[in-house]
């Protein structure tokens, strides 16, 4: 028996996401995997250590850690590459995320060089990107390998960050354009060949229900939901699916601070 383990949207909650992997065995069983869906940085403060505790994870189990891509690293690698110039930068608001790549005193020398270059846009923008990649020229590298990472398939599923084009459902991956991975919107519920697990869109906006906040959401037939709205709920849901039994469970964060698992279904797969 095996375990897929897969987590969305940390959005820079390092701590919250520390608590979740908690749950995560990768040592009692090698076929387990921990599938990281997108959207590790922007809006919490610590994107840049997330990135890093990921980059470890995968280099220390490389065979069982999976790194996908979402639509806020695709701005952050678009706008470094000039592709995007200030989409990415504008809605880093009060430079929250940029701020997580420096120490404090390495911030201060940056925010000083910003105020001396605030009249003029692009500057700041190229001051910032020669001063990150100044820092973590080997994480910018490790980031950019995962541009092309949309999707992690099994036989009975898709994981992926925002979604597919399900019309043609034998054909998903070549009717699939790239940028609907990662930004696909509206969500799609109801029935698939392949189960679709996803982050992206919140569980609250997808089950149109708030008690879904840092929750999972199962739609009742073949997509299941796991963007908990991180930095409002302080949780990062996590989807557990047991290869042998075919079920998957999730866990509910107790007010003493534990994790009580539950099931959320057990599904029947065709041969």
């Amino acid at each position: 028996m095996s375990t897929i383990y897969s987590i969305s949207d940390i959005h820079g909650c390092y701590e919250a996401m520390l608590d979740t992997l908690n749950l995560v065995d990768l040592e009692s069983d090698k076929n387990n995997k921990l599938l990281f869906l997108g959207d590790y940085i922007s809006r919490g403060k610590n994107s840049c250590k997330v990135l890093y505790h990921i980059k470890n994870l995968e280099e220390k189990y490389p065979d069982q850690v999976v790194v996908l891509m979402g639509n806020h690293e695709q701005m952050f690698l678009d706008w470094y590459c000039n592709e995007q110039e200030f989409l990415w930068l504008s809605q880093d608001q009060q430079l929250v995320t940029t701020k997580s790549f420096f120490k404090a005193e390495q911030w201060d020398y940056v925010f000083r060089e910003l105020l001396h270059l605030k009249r003029s846009t692009v500057r700041m923008s190229s001051f910032i990107k020669a001063e990150i990649k100044k820092e973590h020229p080997e994480l910018l590298q490790w980031l950019f390998s995962k541009r092309k990472e949309f999707y992690y398939e099994t036989e009975p599923q898709i994981y992926v960050h925002a979604g597919v084009y399900e019309a043609e459902p034998e054909l998903w991956k070549h009717a699939t354009e790239p940028y609907e991975f990662i930004w696909k919107y509206p969500a799609e519920t109801g029935s698939f060949y392949k189960d679709i697990i996803a982050g992206h869109i919140s569980t609250v906006e997808v089950s149109n229900d708030n008690s879904y906040l840092g929750k999972v959401f199962w739609d009742g037939q073949s997509h299941f939901f796991i963007d908990g709205e991180t930095v409002e709920s302080n949780i990062v849901p996590l989807l557990k699916f047991d290869t042998c039994t075919g079920g998957y469970s999730s866990y509910e964060k107790q007010m003493d601070g534990s994790w009580m698992e539950y099931s959320i279904t057990k599904r029947l797969f065709k041969d």
